[in-house]
Order: C-alpha cells, then structure tokens, then sequence
C-alpha cells in the first residue's frame, strides 16, 4: 500500500491510498481541472479513481468532490451529517459510511473526531497488514483517537499552526479563536504531542500536513516534529498546499 497527496492546506485537500488496482481518493477541494492536473502528477486518470471517501463538508475537503464523482461515476462514502450539510449534491452514489468497510484490497476505518463540521471523521486505512492513518482537520486530541491511531506504519496529521504566529498574525479575533480552539486545528505542539502518544516502533514515517501559509512555516513545523521524534530514525515529510507530496509506501521496504 502507498499514499501521496495532491495538495494539503486550507485551498484543498486531496489524498490518494492505493494498493494493486485499488485507488481511493480522500477528500478532493480542488476544482475539476485542478484535481485532474494534481492525480496526473501522480500518474493516475480519474478514472482509475475507486472511490471518493470524504471527511466533512468544508469546502478545502468537498469542494472538487462532486464534480469529480459525477464526471466519472465514482462512489463517494461520507458520515450522514456531511450528506445532510451538502444536500442537494445530486451524486447517484452516495453511501453513508456506517463503521469500517472495505473499498476493493483497502478497508478504510472511520473515526470521530472534534473538528467544527456536522459529522466530521478521519480514517485509518489497511491493506495486507499495513496500516495508515490519516489525521487532517481537528481541533484536539481526543483518547478516541490516541486508541484509534495506534499501531501504524505511516501516519500523516494535521501540523495547522504556530500558536504565537497565530495570535499574532492577521486574521481576526473570531477567527483566531475558531482555529485555536478544541474543535479547530492542531497547532505544531498539539500535534507533536500526539505523535508521541501513537508513535511505536512500528512507525517508520511521520506527513505532516494541513499546514497553514499564513500561520506556520514549514521550519517550525520540521522543529517540531524532530522534538517529538528526537532519537528515532523515523522519516519526517511536510507536504505542501502547492506541490502535495510524491508516492510513499505504508509498509517499509
């Protein structure tokens, strides 16, 4: 099994897992043409897609869904408060993600999480004993998750925010108080705190992703992860809103 991302940050997000002819996209805020350009990158053609597996309703994470799954007739799962956030999608294949299922060779593993969405959930992604988790919008760390997110080979999670750029940077004070609070985004500490709370010797690679333009800098992000990560040979990676990241193997070589 393998991962890479067409994009991460708050202008779209889109992941691809794939193992043998199995290819599931999750989330897709990206327009049409865009998520077209961005799979082509990773040598993949829409329609090569398996499905579509969507985390919540939030523009950077649905936007490019339905555009997508309707061009191509692709399933797209989702919780049931997304389906009703986004009524009117006019998707004949929409299915209601009710527990673990399995999508061609990938089960997929929903977990809740606190994020302000209706229903939003995460996954954890498995394939011939590999095990993936992808962590992208939450505003805290719940002991649901730590349980949930053990025992991986790979894990990608959202690195949001710099608390002090945050606080002092230019957004507004409601806005700085949504992204910093317990159901918006995980800053750099939040976030390195739970890589060490999932973090065995199983892991052998860390993504970070999600990370914000105006609130983070990728440097901040790479301190953290060497502090949480400090003595271990586990890979480090942060993915961009621009250039995604490239393929890379949930189970090591």
């Amino acid at each position: 099994m393998r991962f890479a991302s067409l994009g991460s940050g708050s202008r779209g997000n889109g992941t691809v897992i794939s193992h043998r002819d199995t290819h599931v996209l999750l989330d897709c805020g990206f327009g049409y043409r865009d998520a077209v350009t961005r799979l082509a990158r990773l040598g993949l053609a829409p329609e090569a897609l398996s499905a579509i597996v969507v985390t919540h309703e939030h523009s950077d994470h649905w936007g490019g869904v339905a555009a997508l799954a309707s061009k191509h007739d692709l399933p797209v799962y989702a919780s049931r408060g997304t389906w009703i956030e986004v009524r009117g999608h006019g998707l004949s294949h929409a299915v209601e993600m009710r527990g673990a299922f399995q999508v061609g060779e990938i089960s997929v593993q929903p977990v809740t999480v606190p994020h302000d969405a209706r229903e939003p959930l995460q996954c954890v992604f498995e394939s011939d004993g590999q095990r993936l988790g992808v962590l992208s919008d939450l505003g805290s760390v719940s002991q649901a998750v730590v349980t949930a997110f053990r025992e991986l080979d790979a894990l990608s999670v959202e690195f949001n925010h710099d608390r002090e750029m945050l606080m002092a940077g230019p957004y507004p004070d409601f806005l700085k108080t949504r992204v910093g609070g317990d159901y918006g985004h995980l800053n750099n500490a939040q976030a390195a705190q739970l890589v060490q709370a999932v973090r065995d010797t199983r892991l052998h690679t860390v993504v970070a992703c999600h990370v914000s333009e105006t609130n983070n800098s990728p440097e901040c992000v790479r301190d953290a992860l060497d502090q949480s990560l400090n003595g271990s040979t586990i890979e480090r990676i942060v993915a961009s809103q621009a250039d995604g990241l490239d393929w890379i193997n949930v189970g090591q070589q």
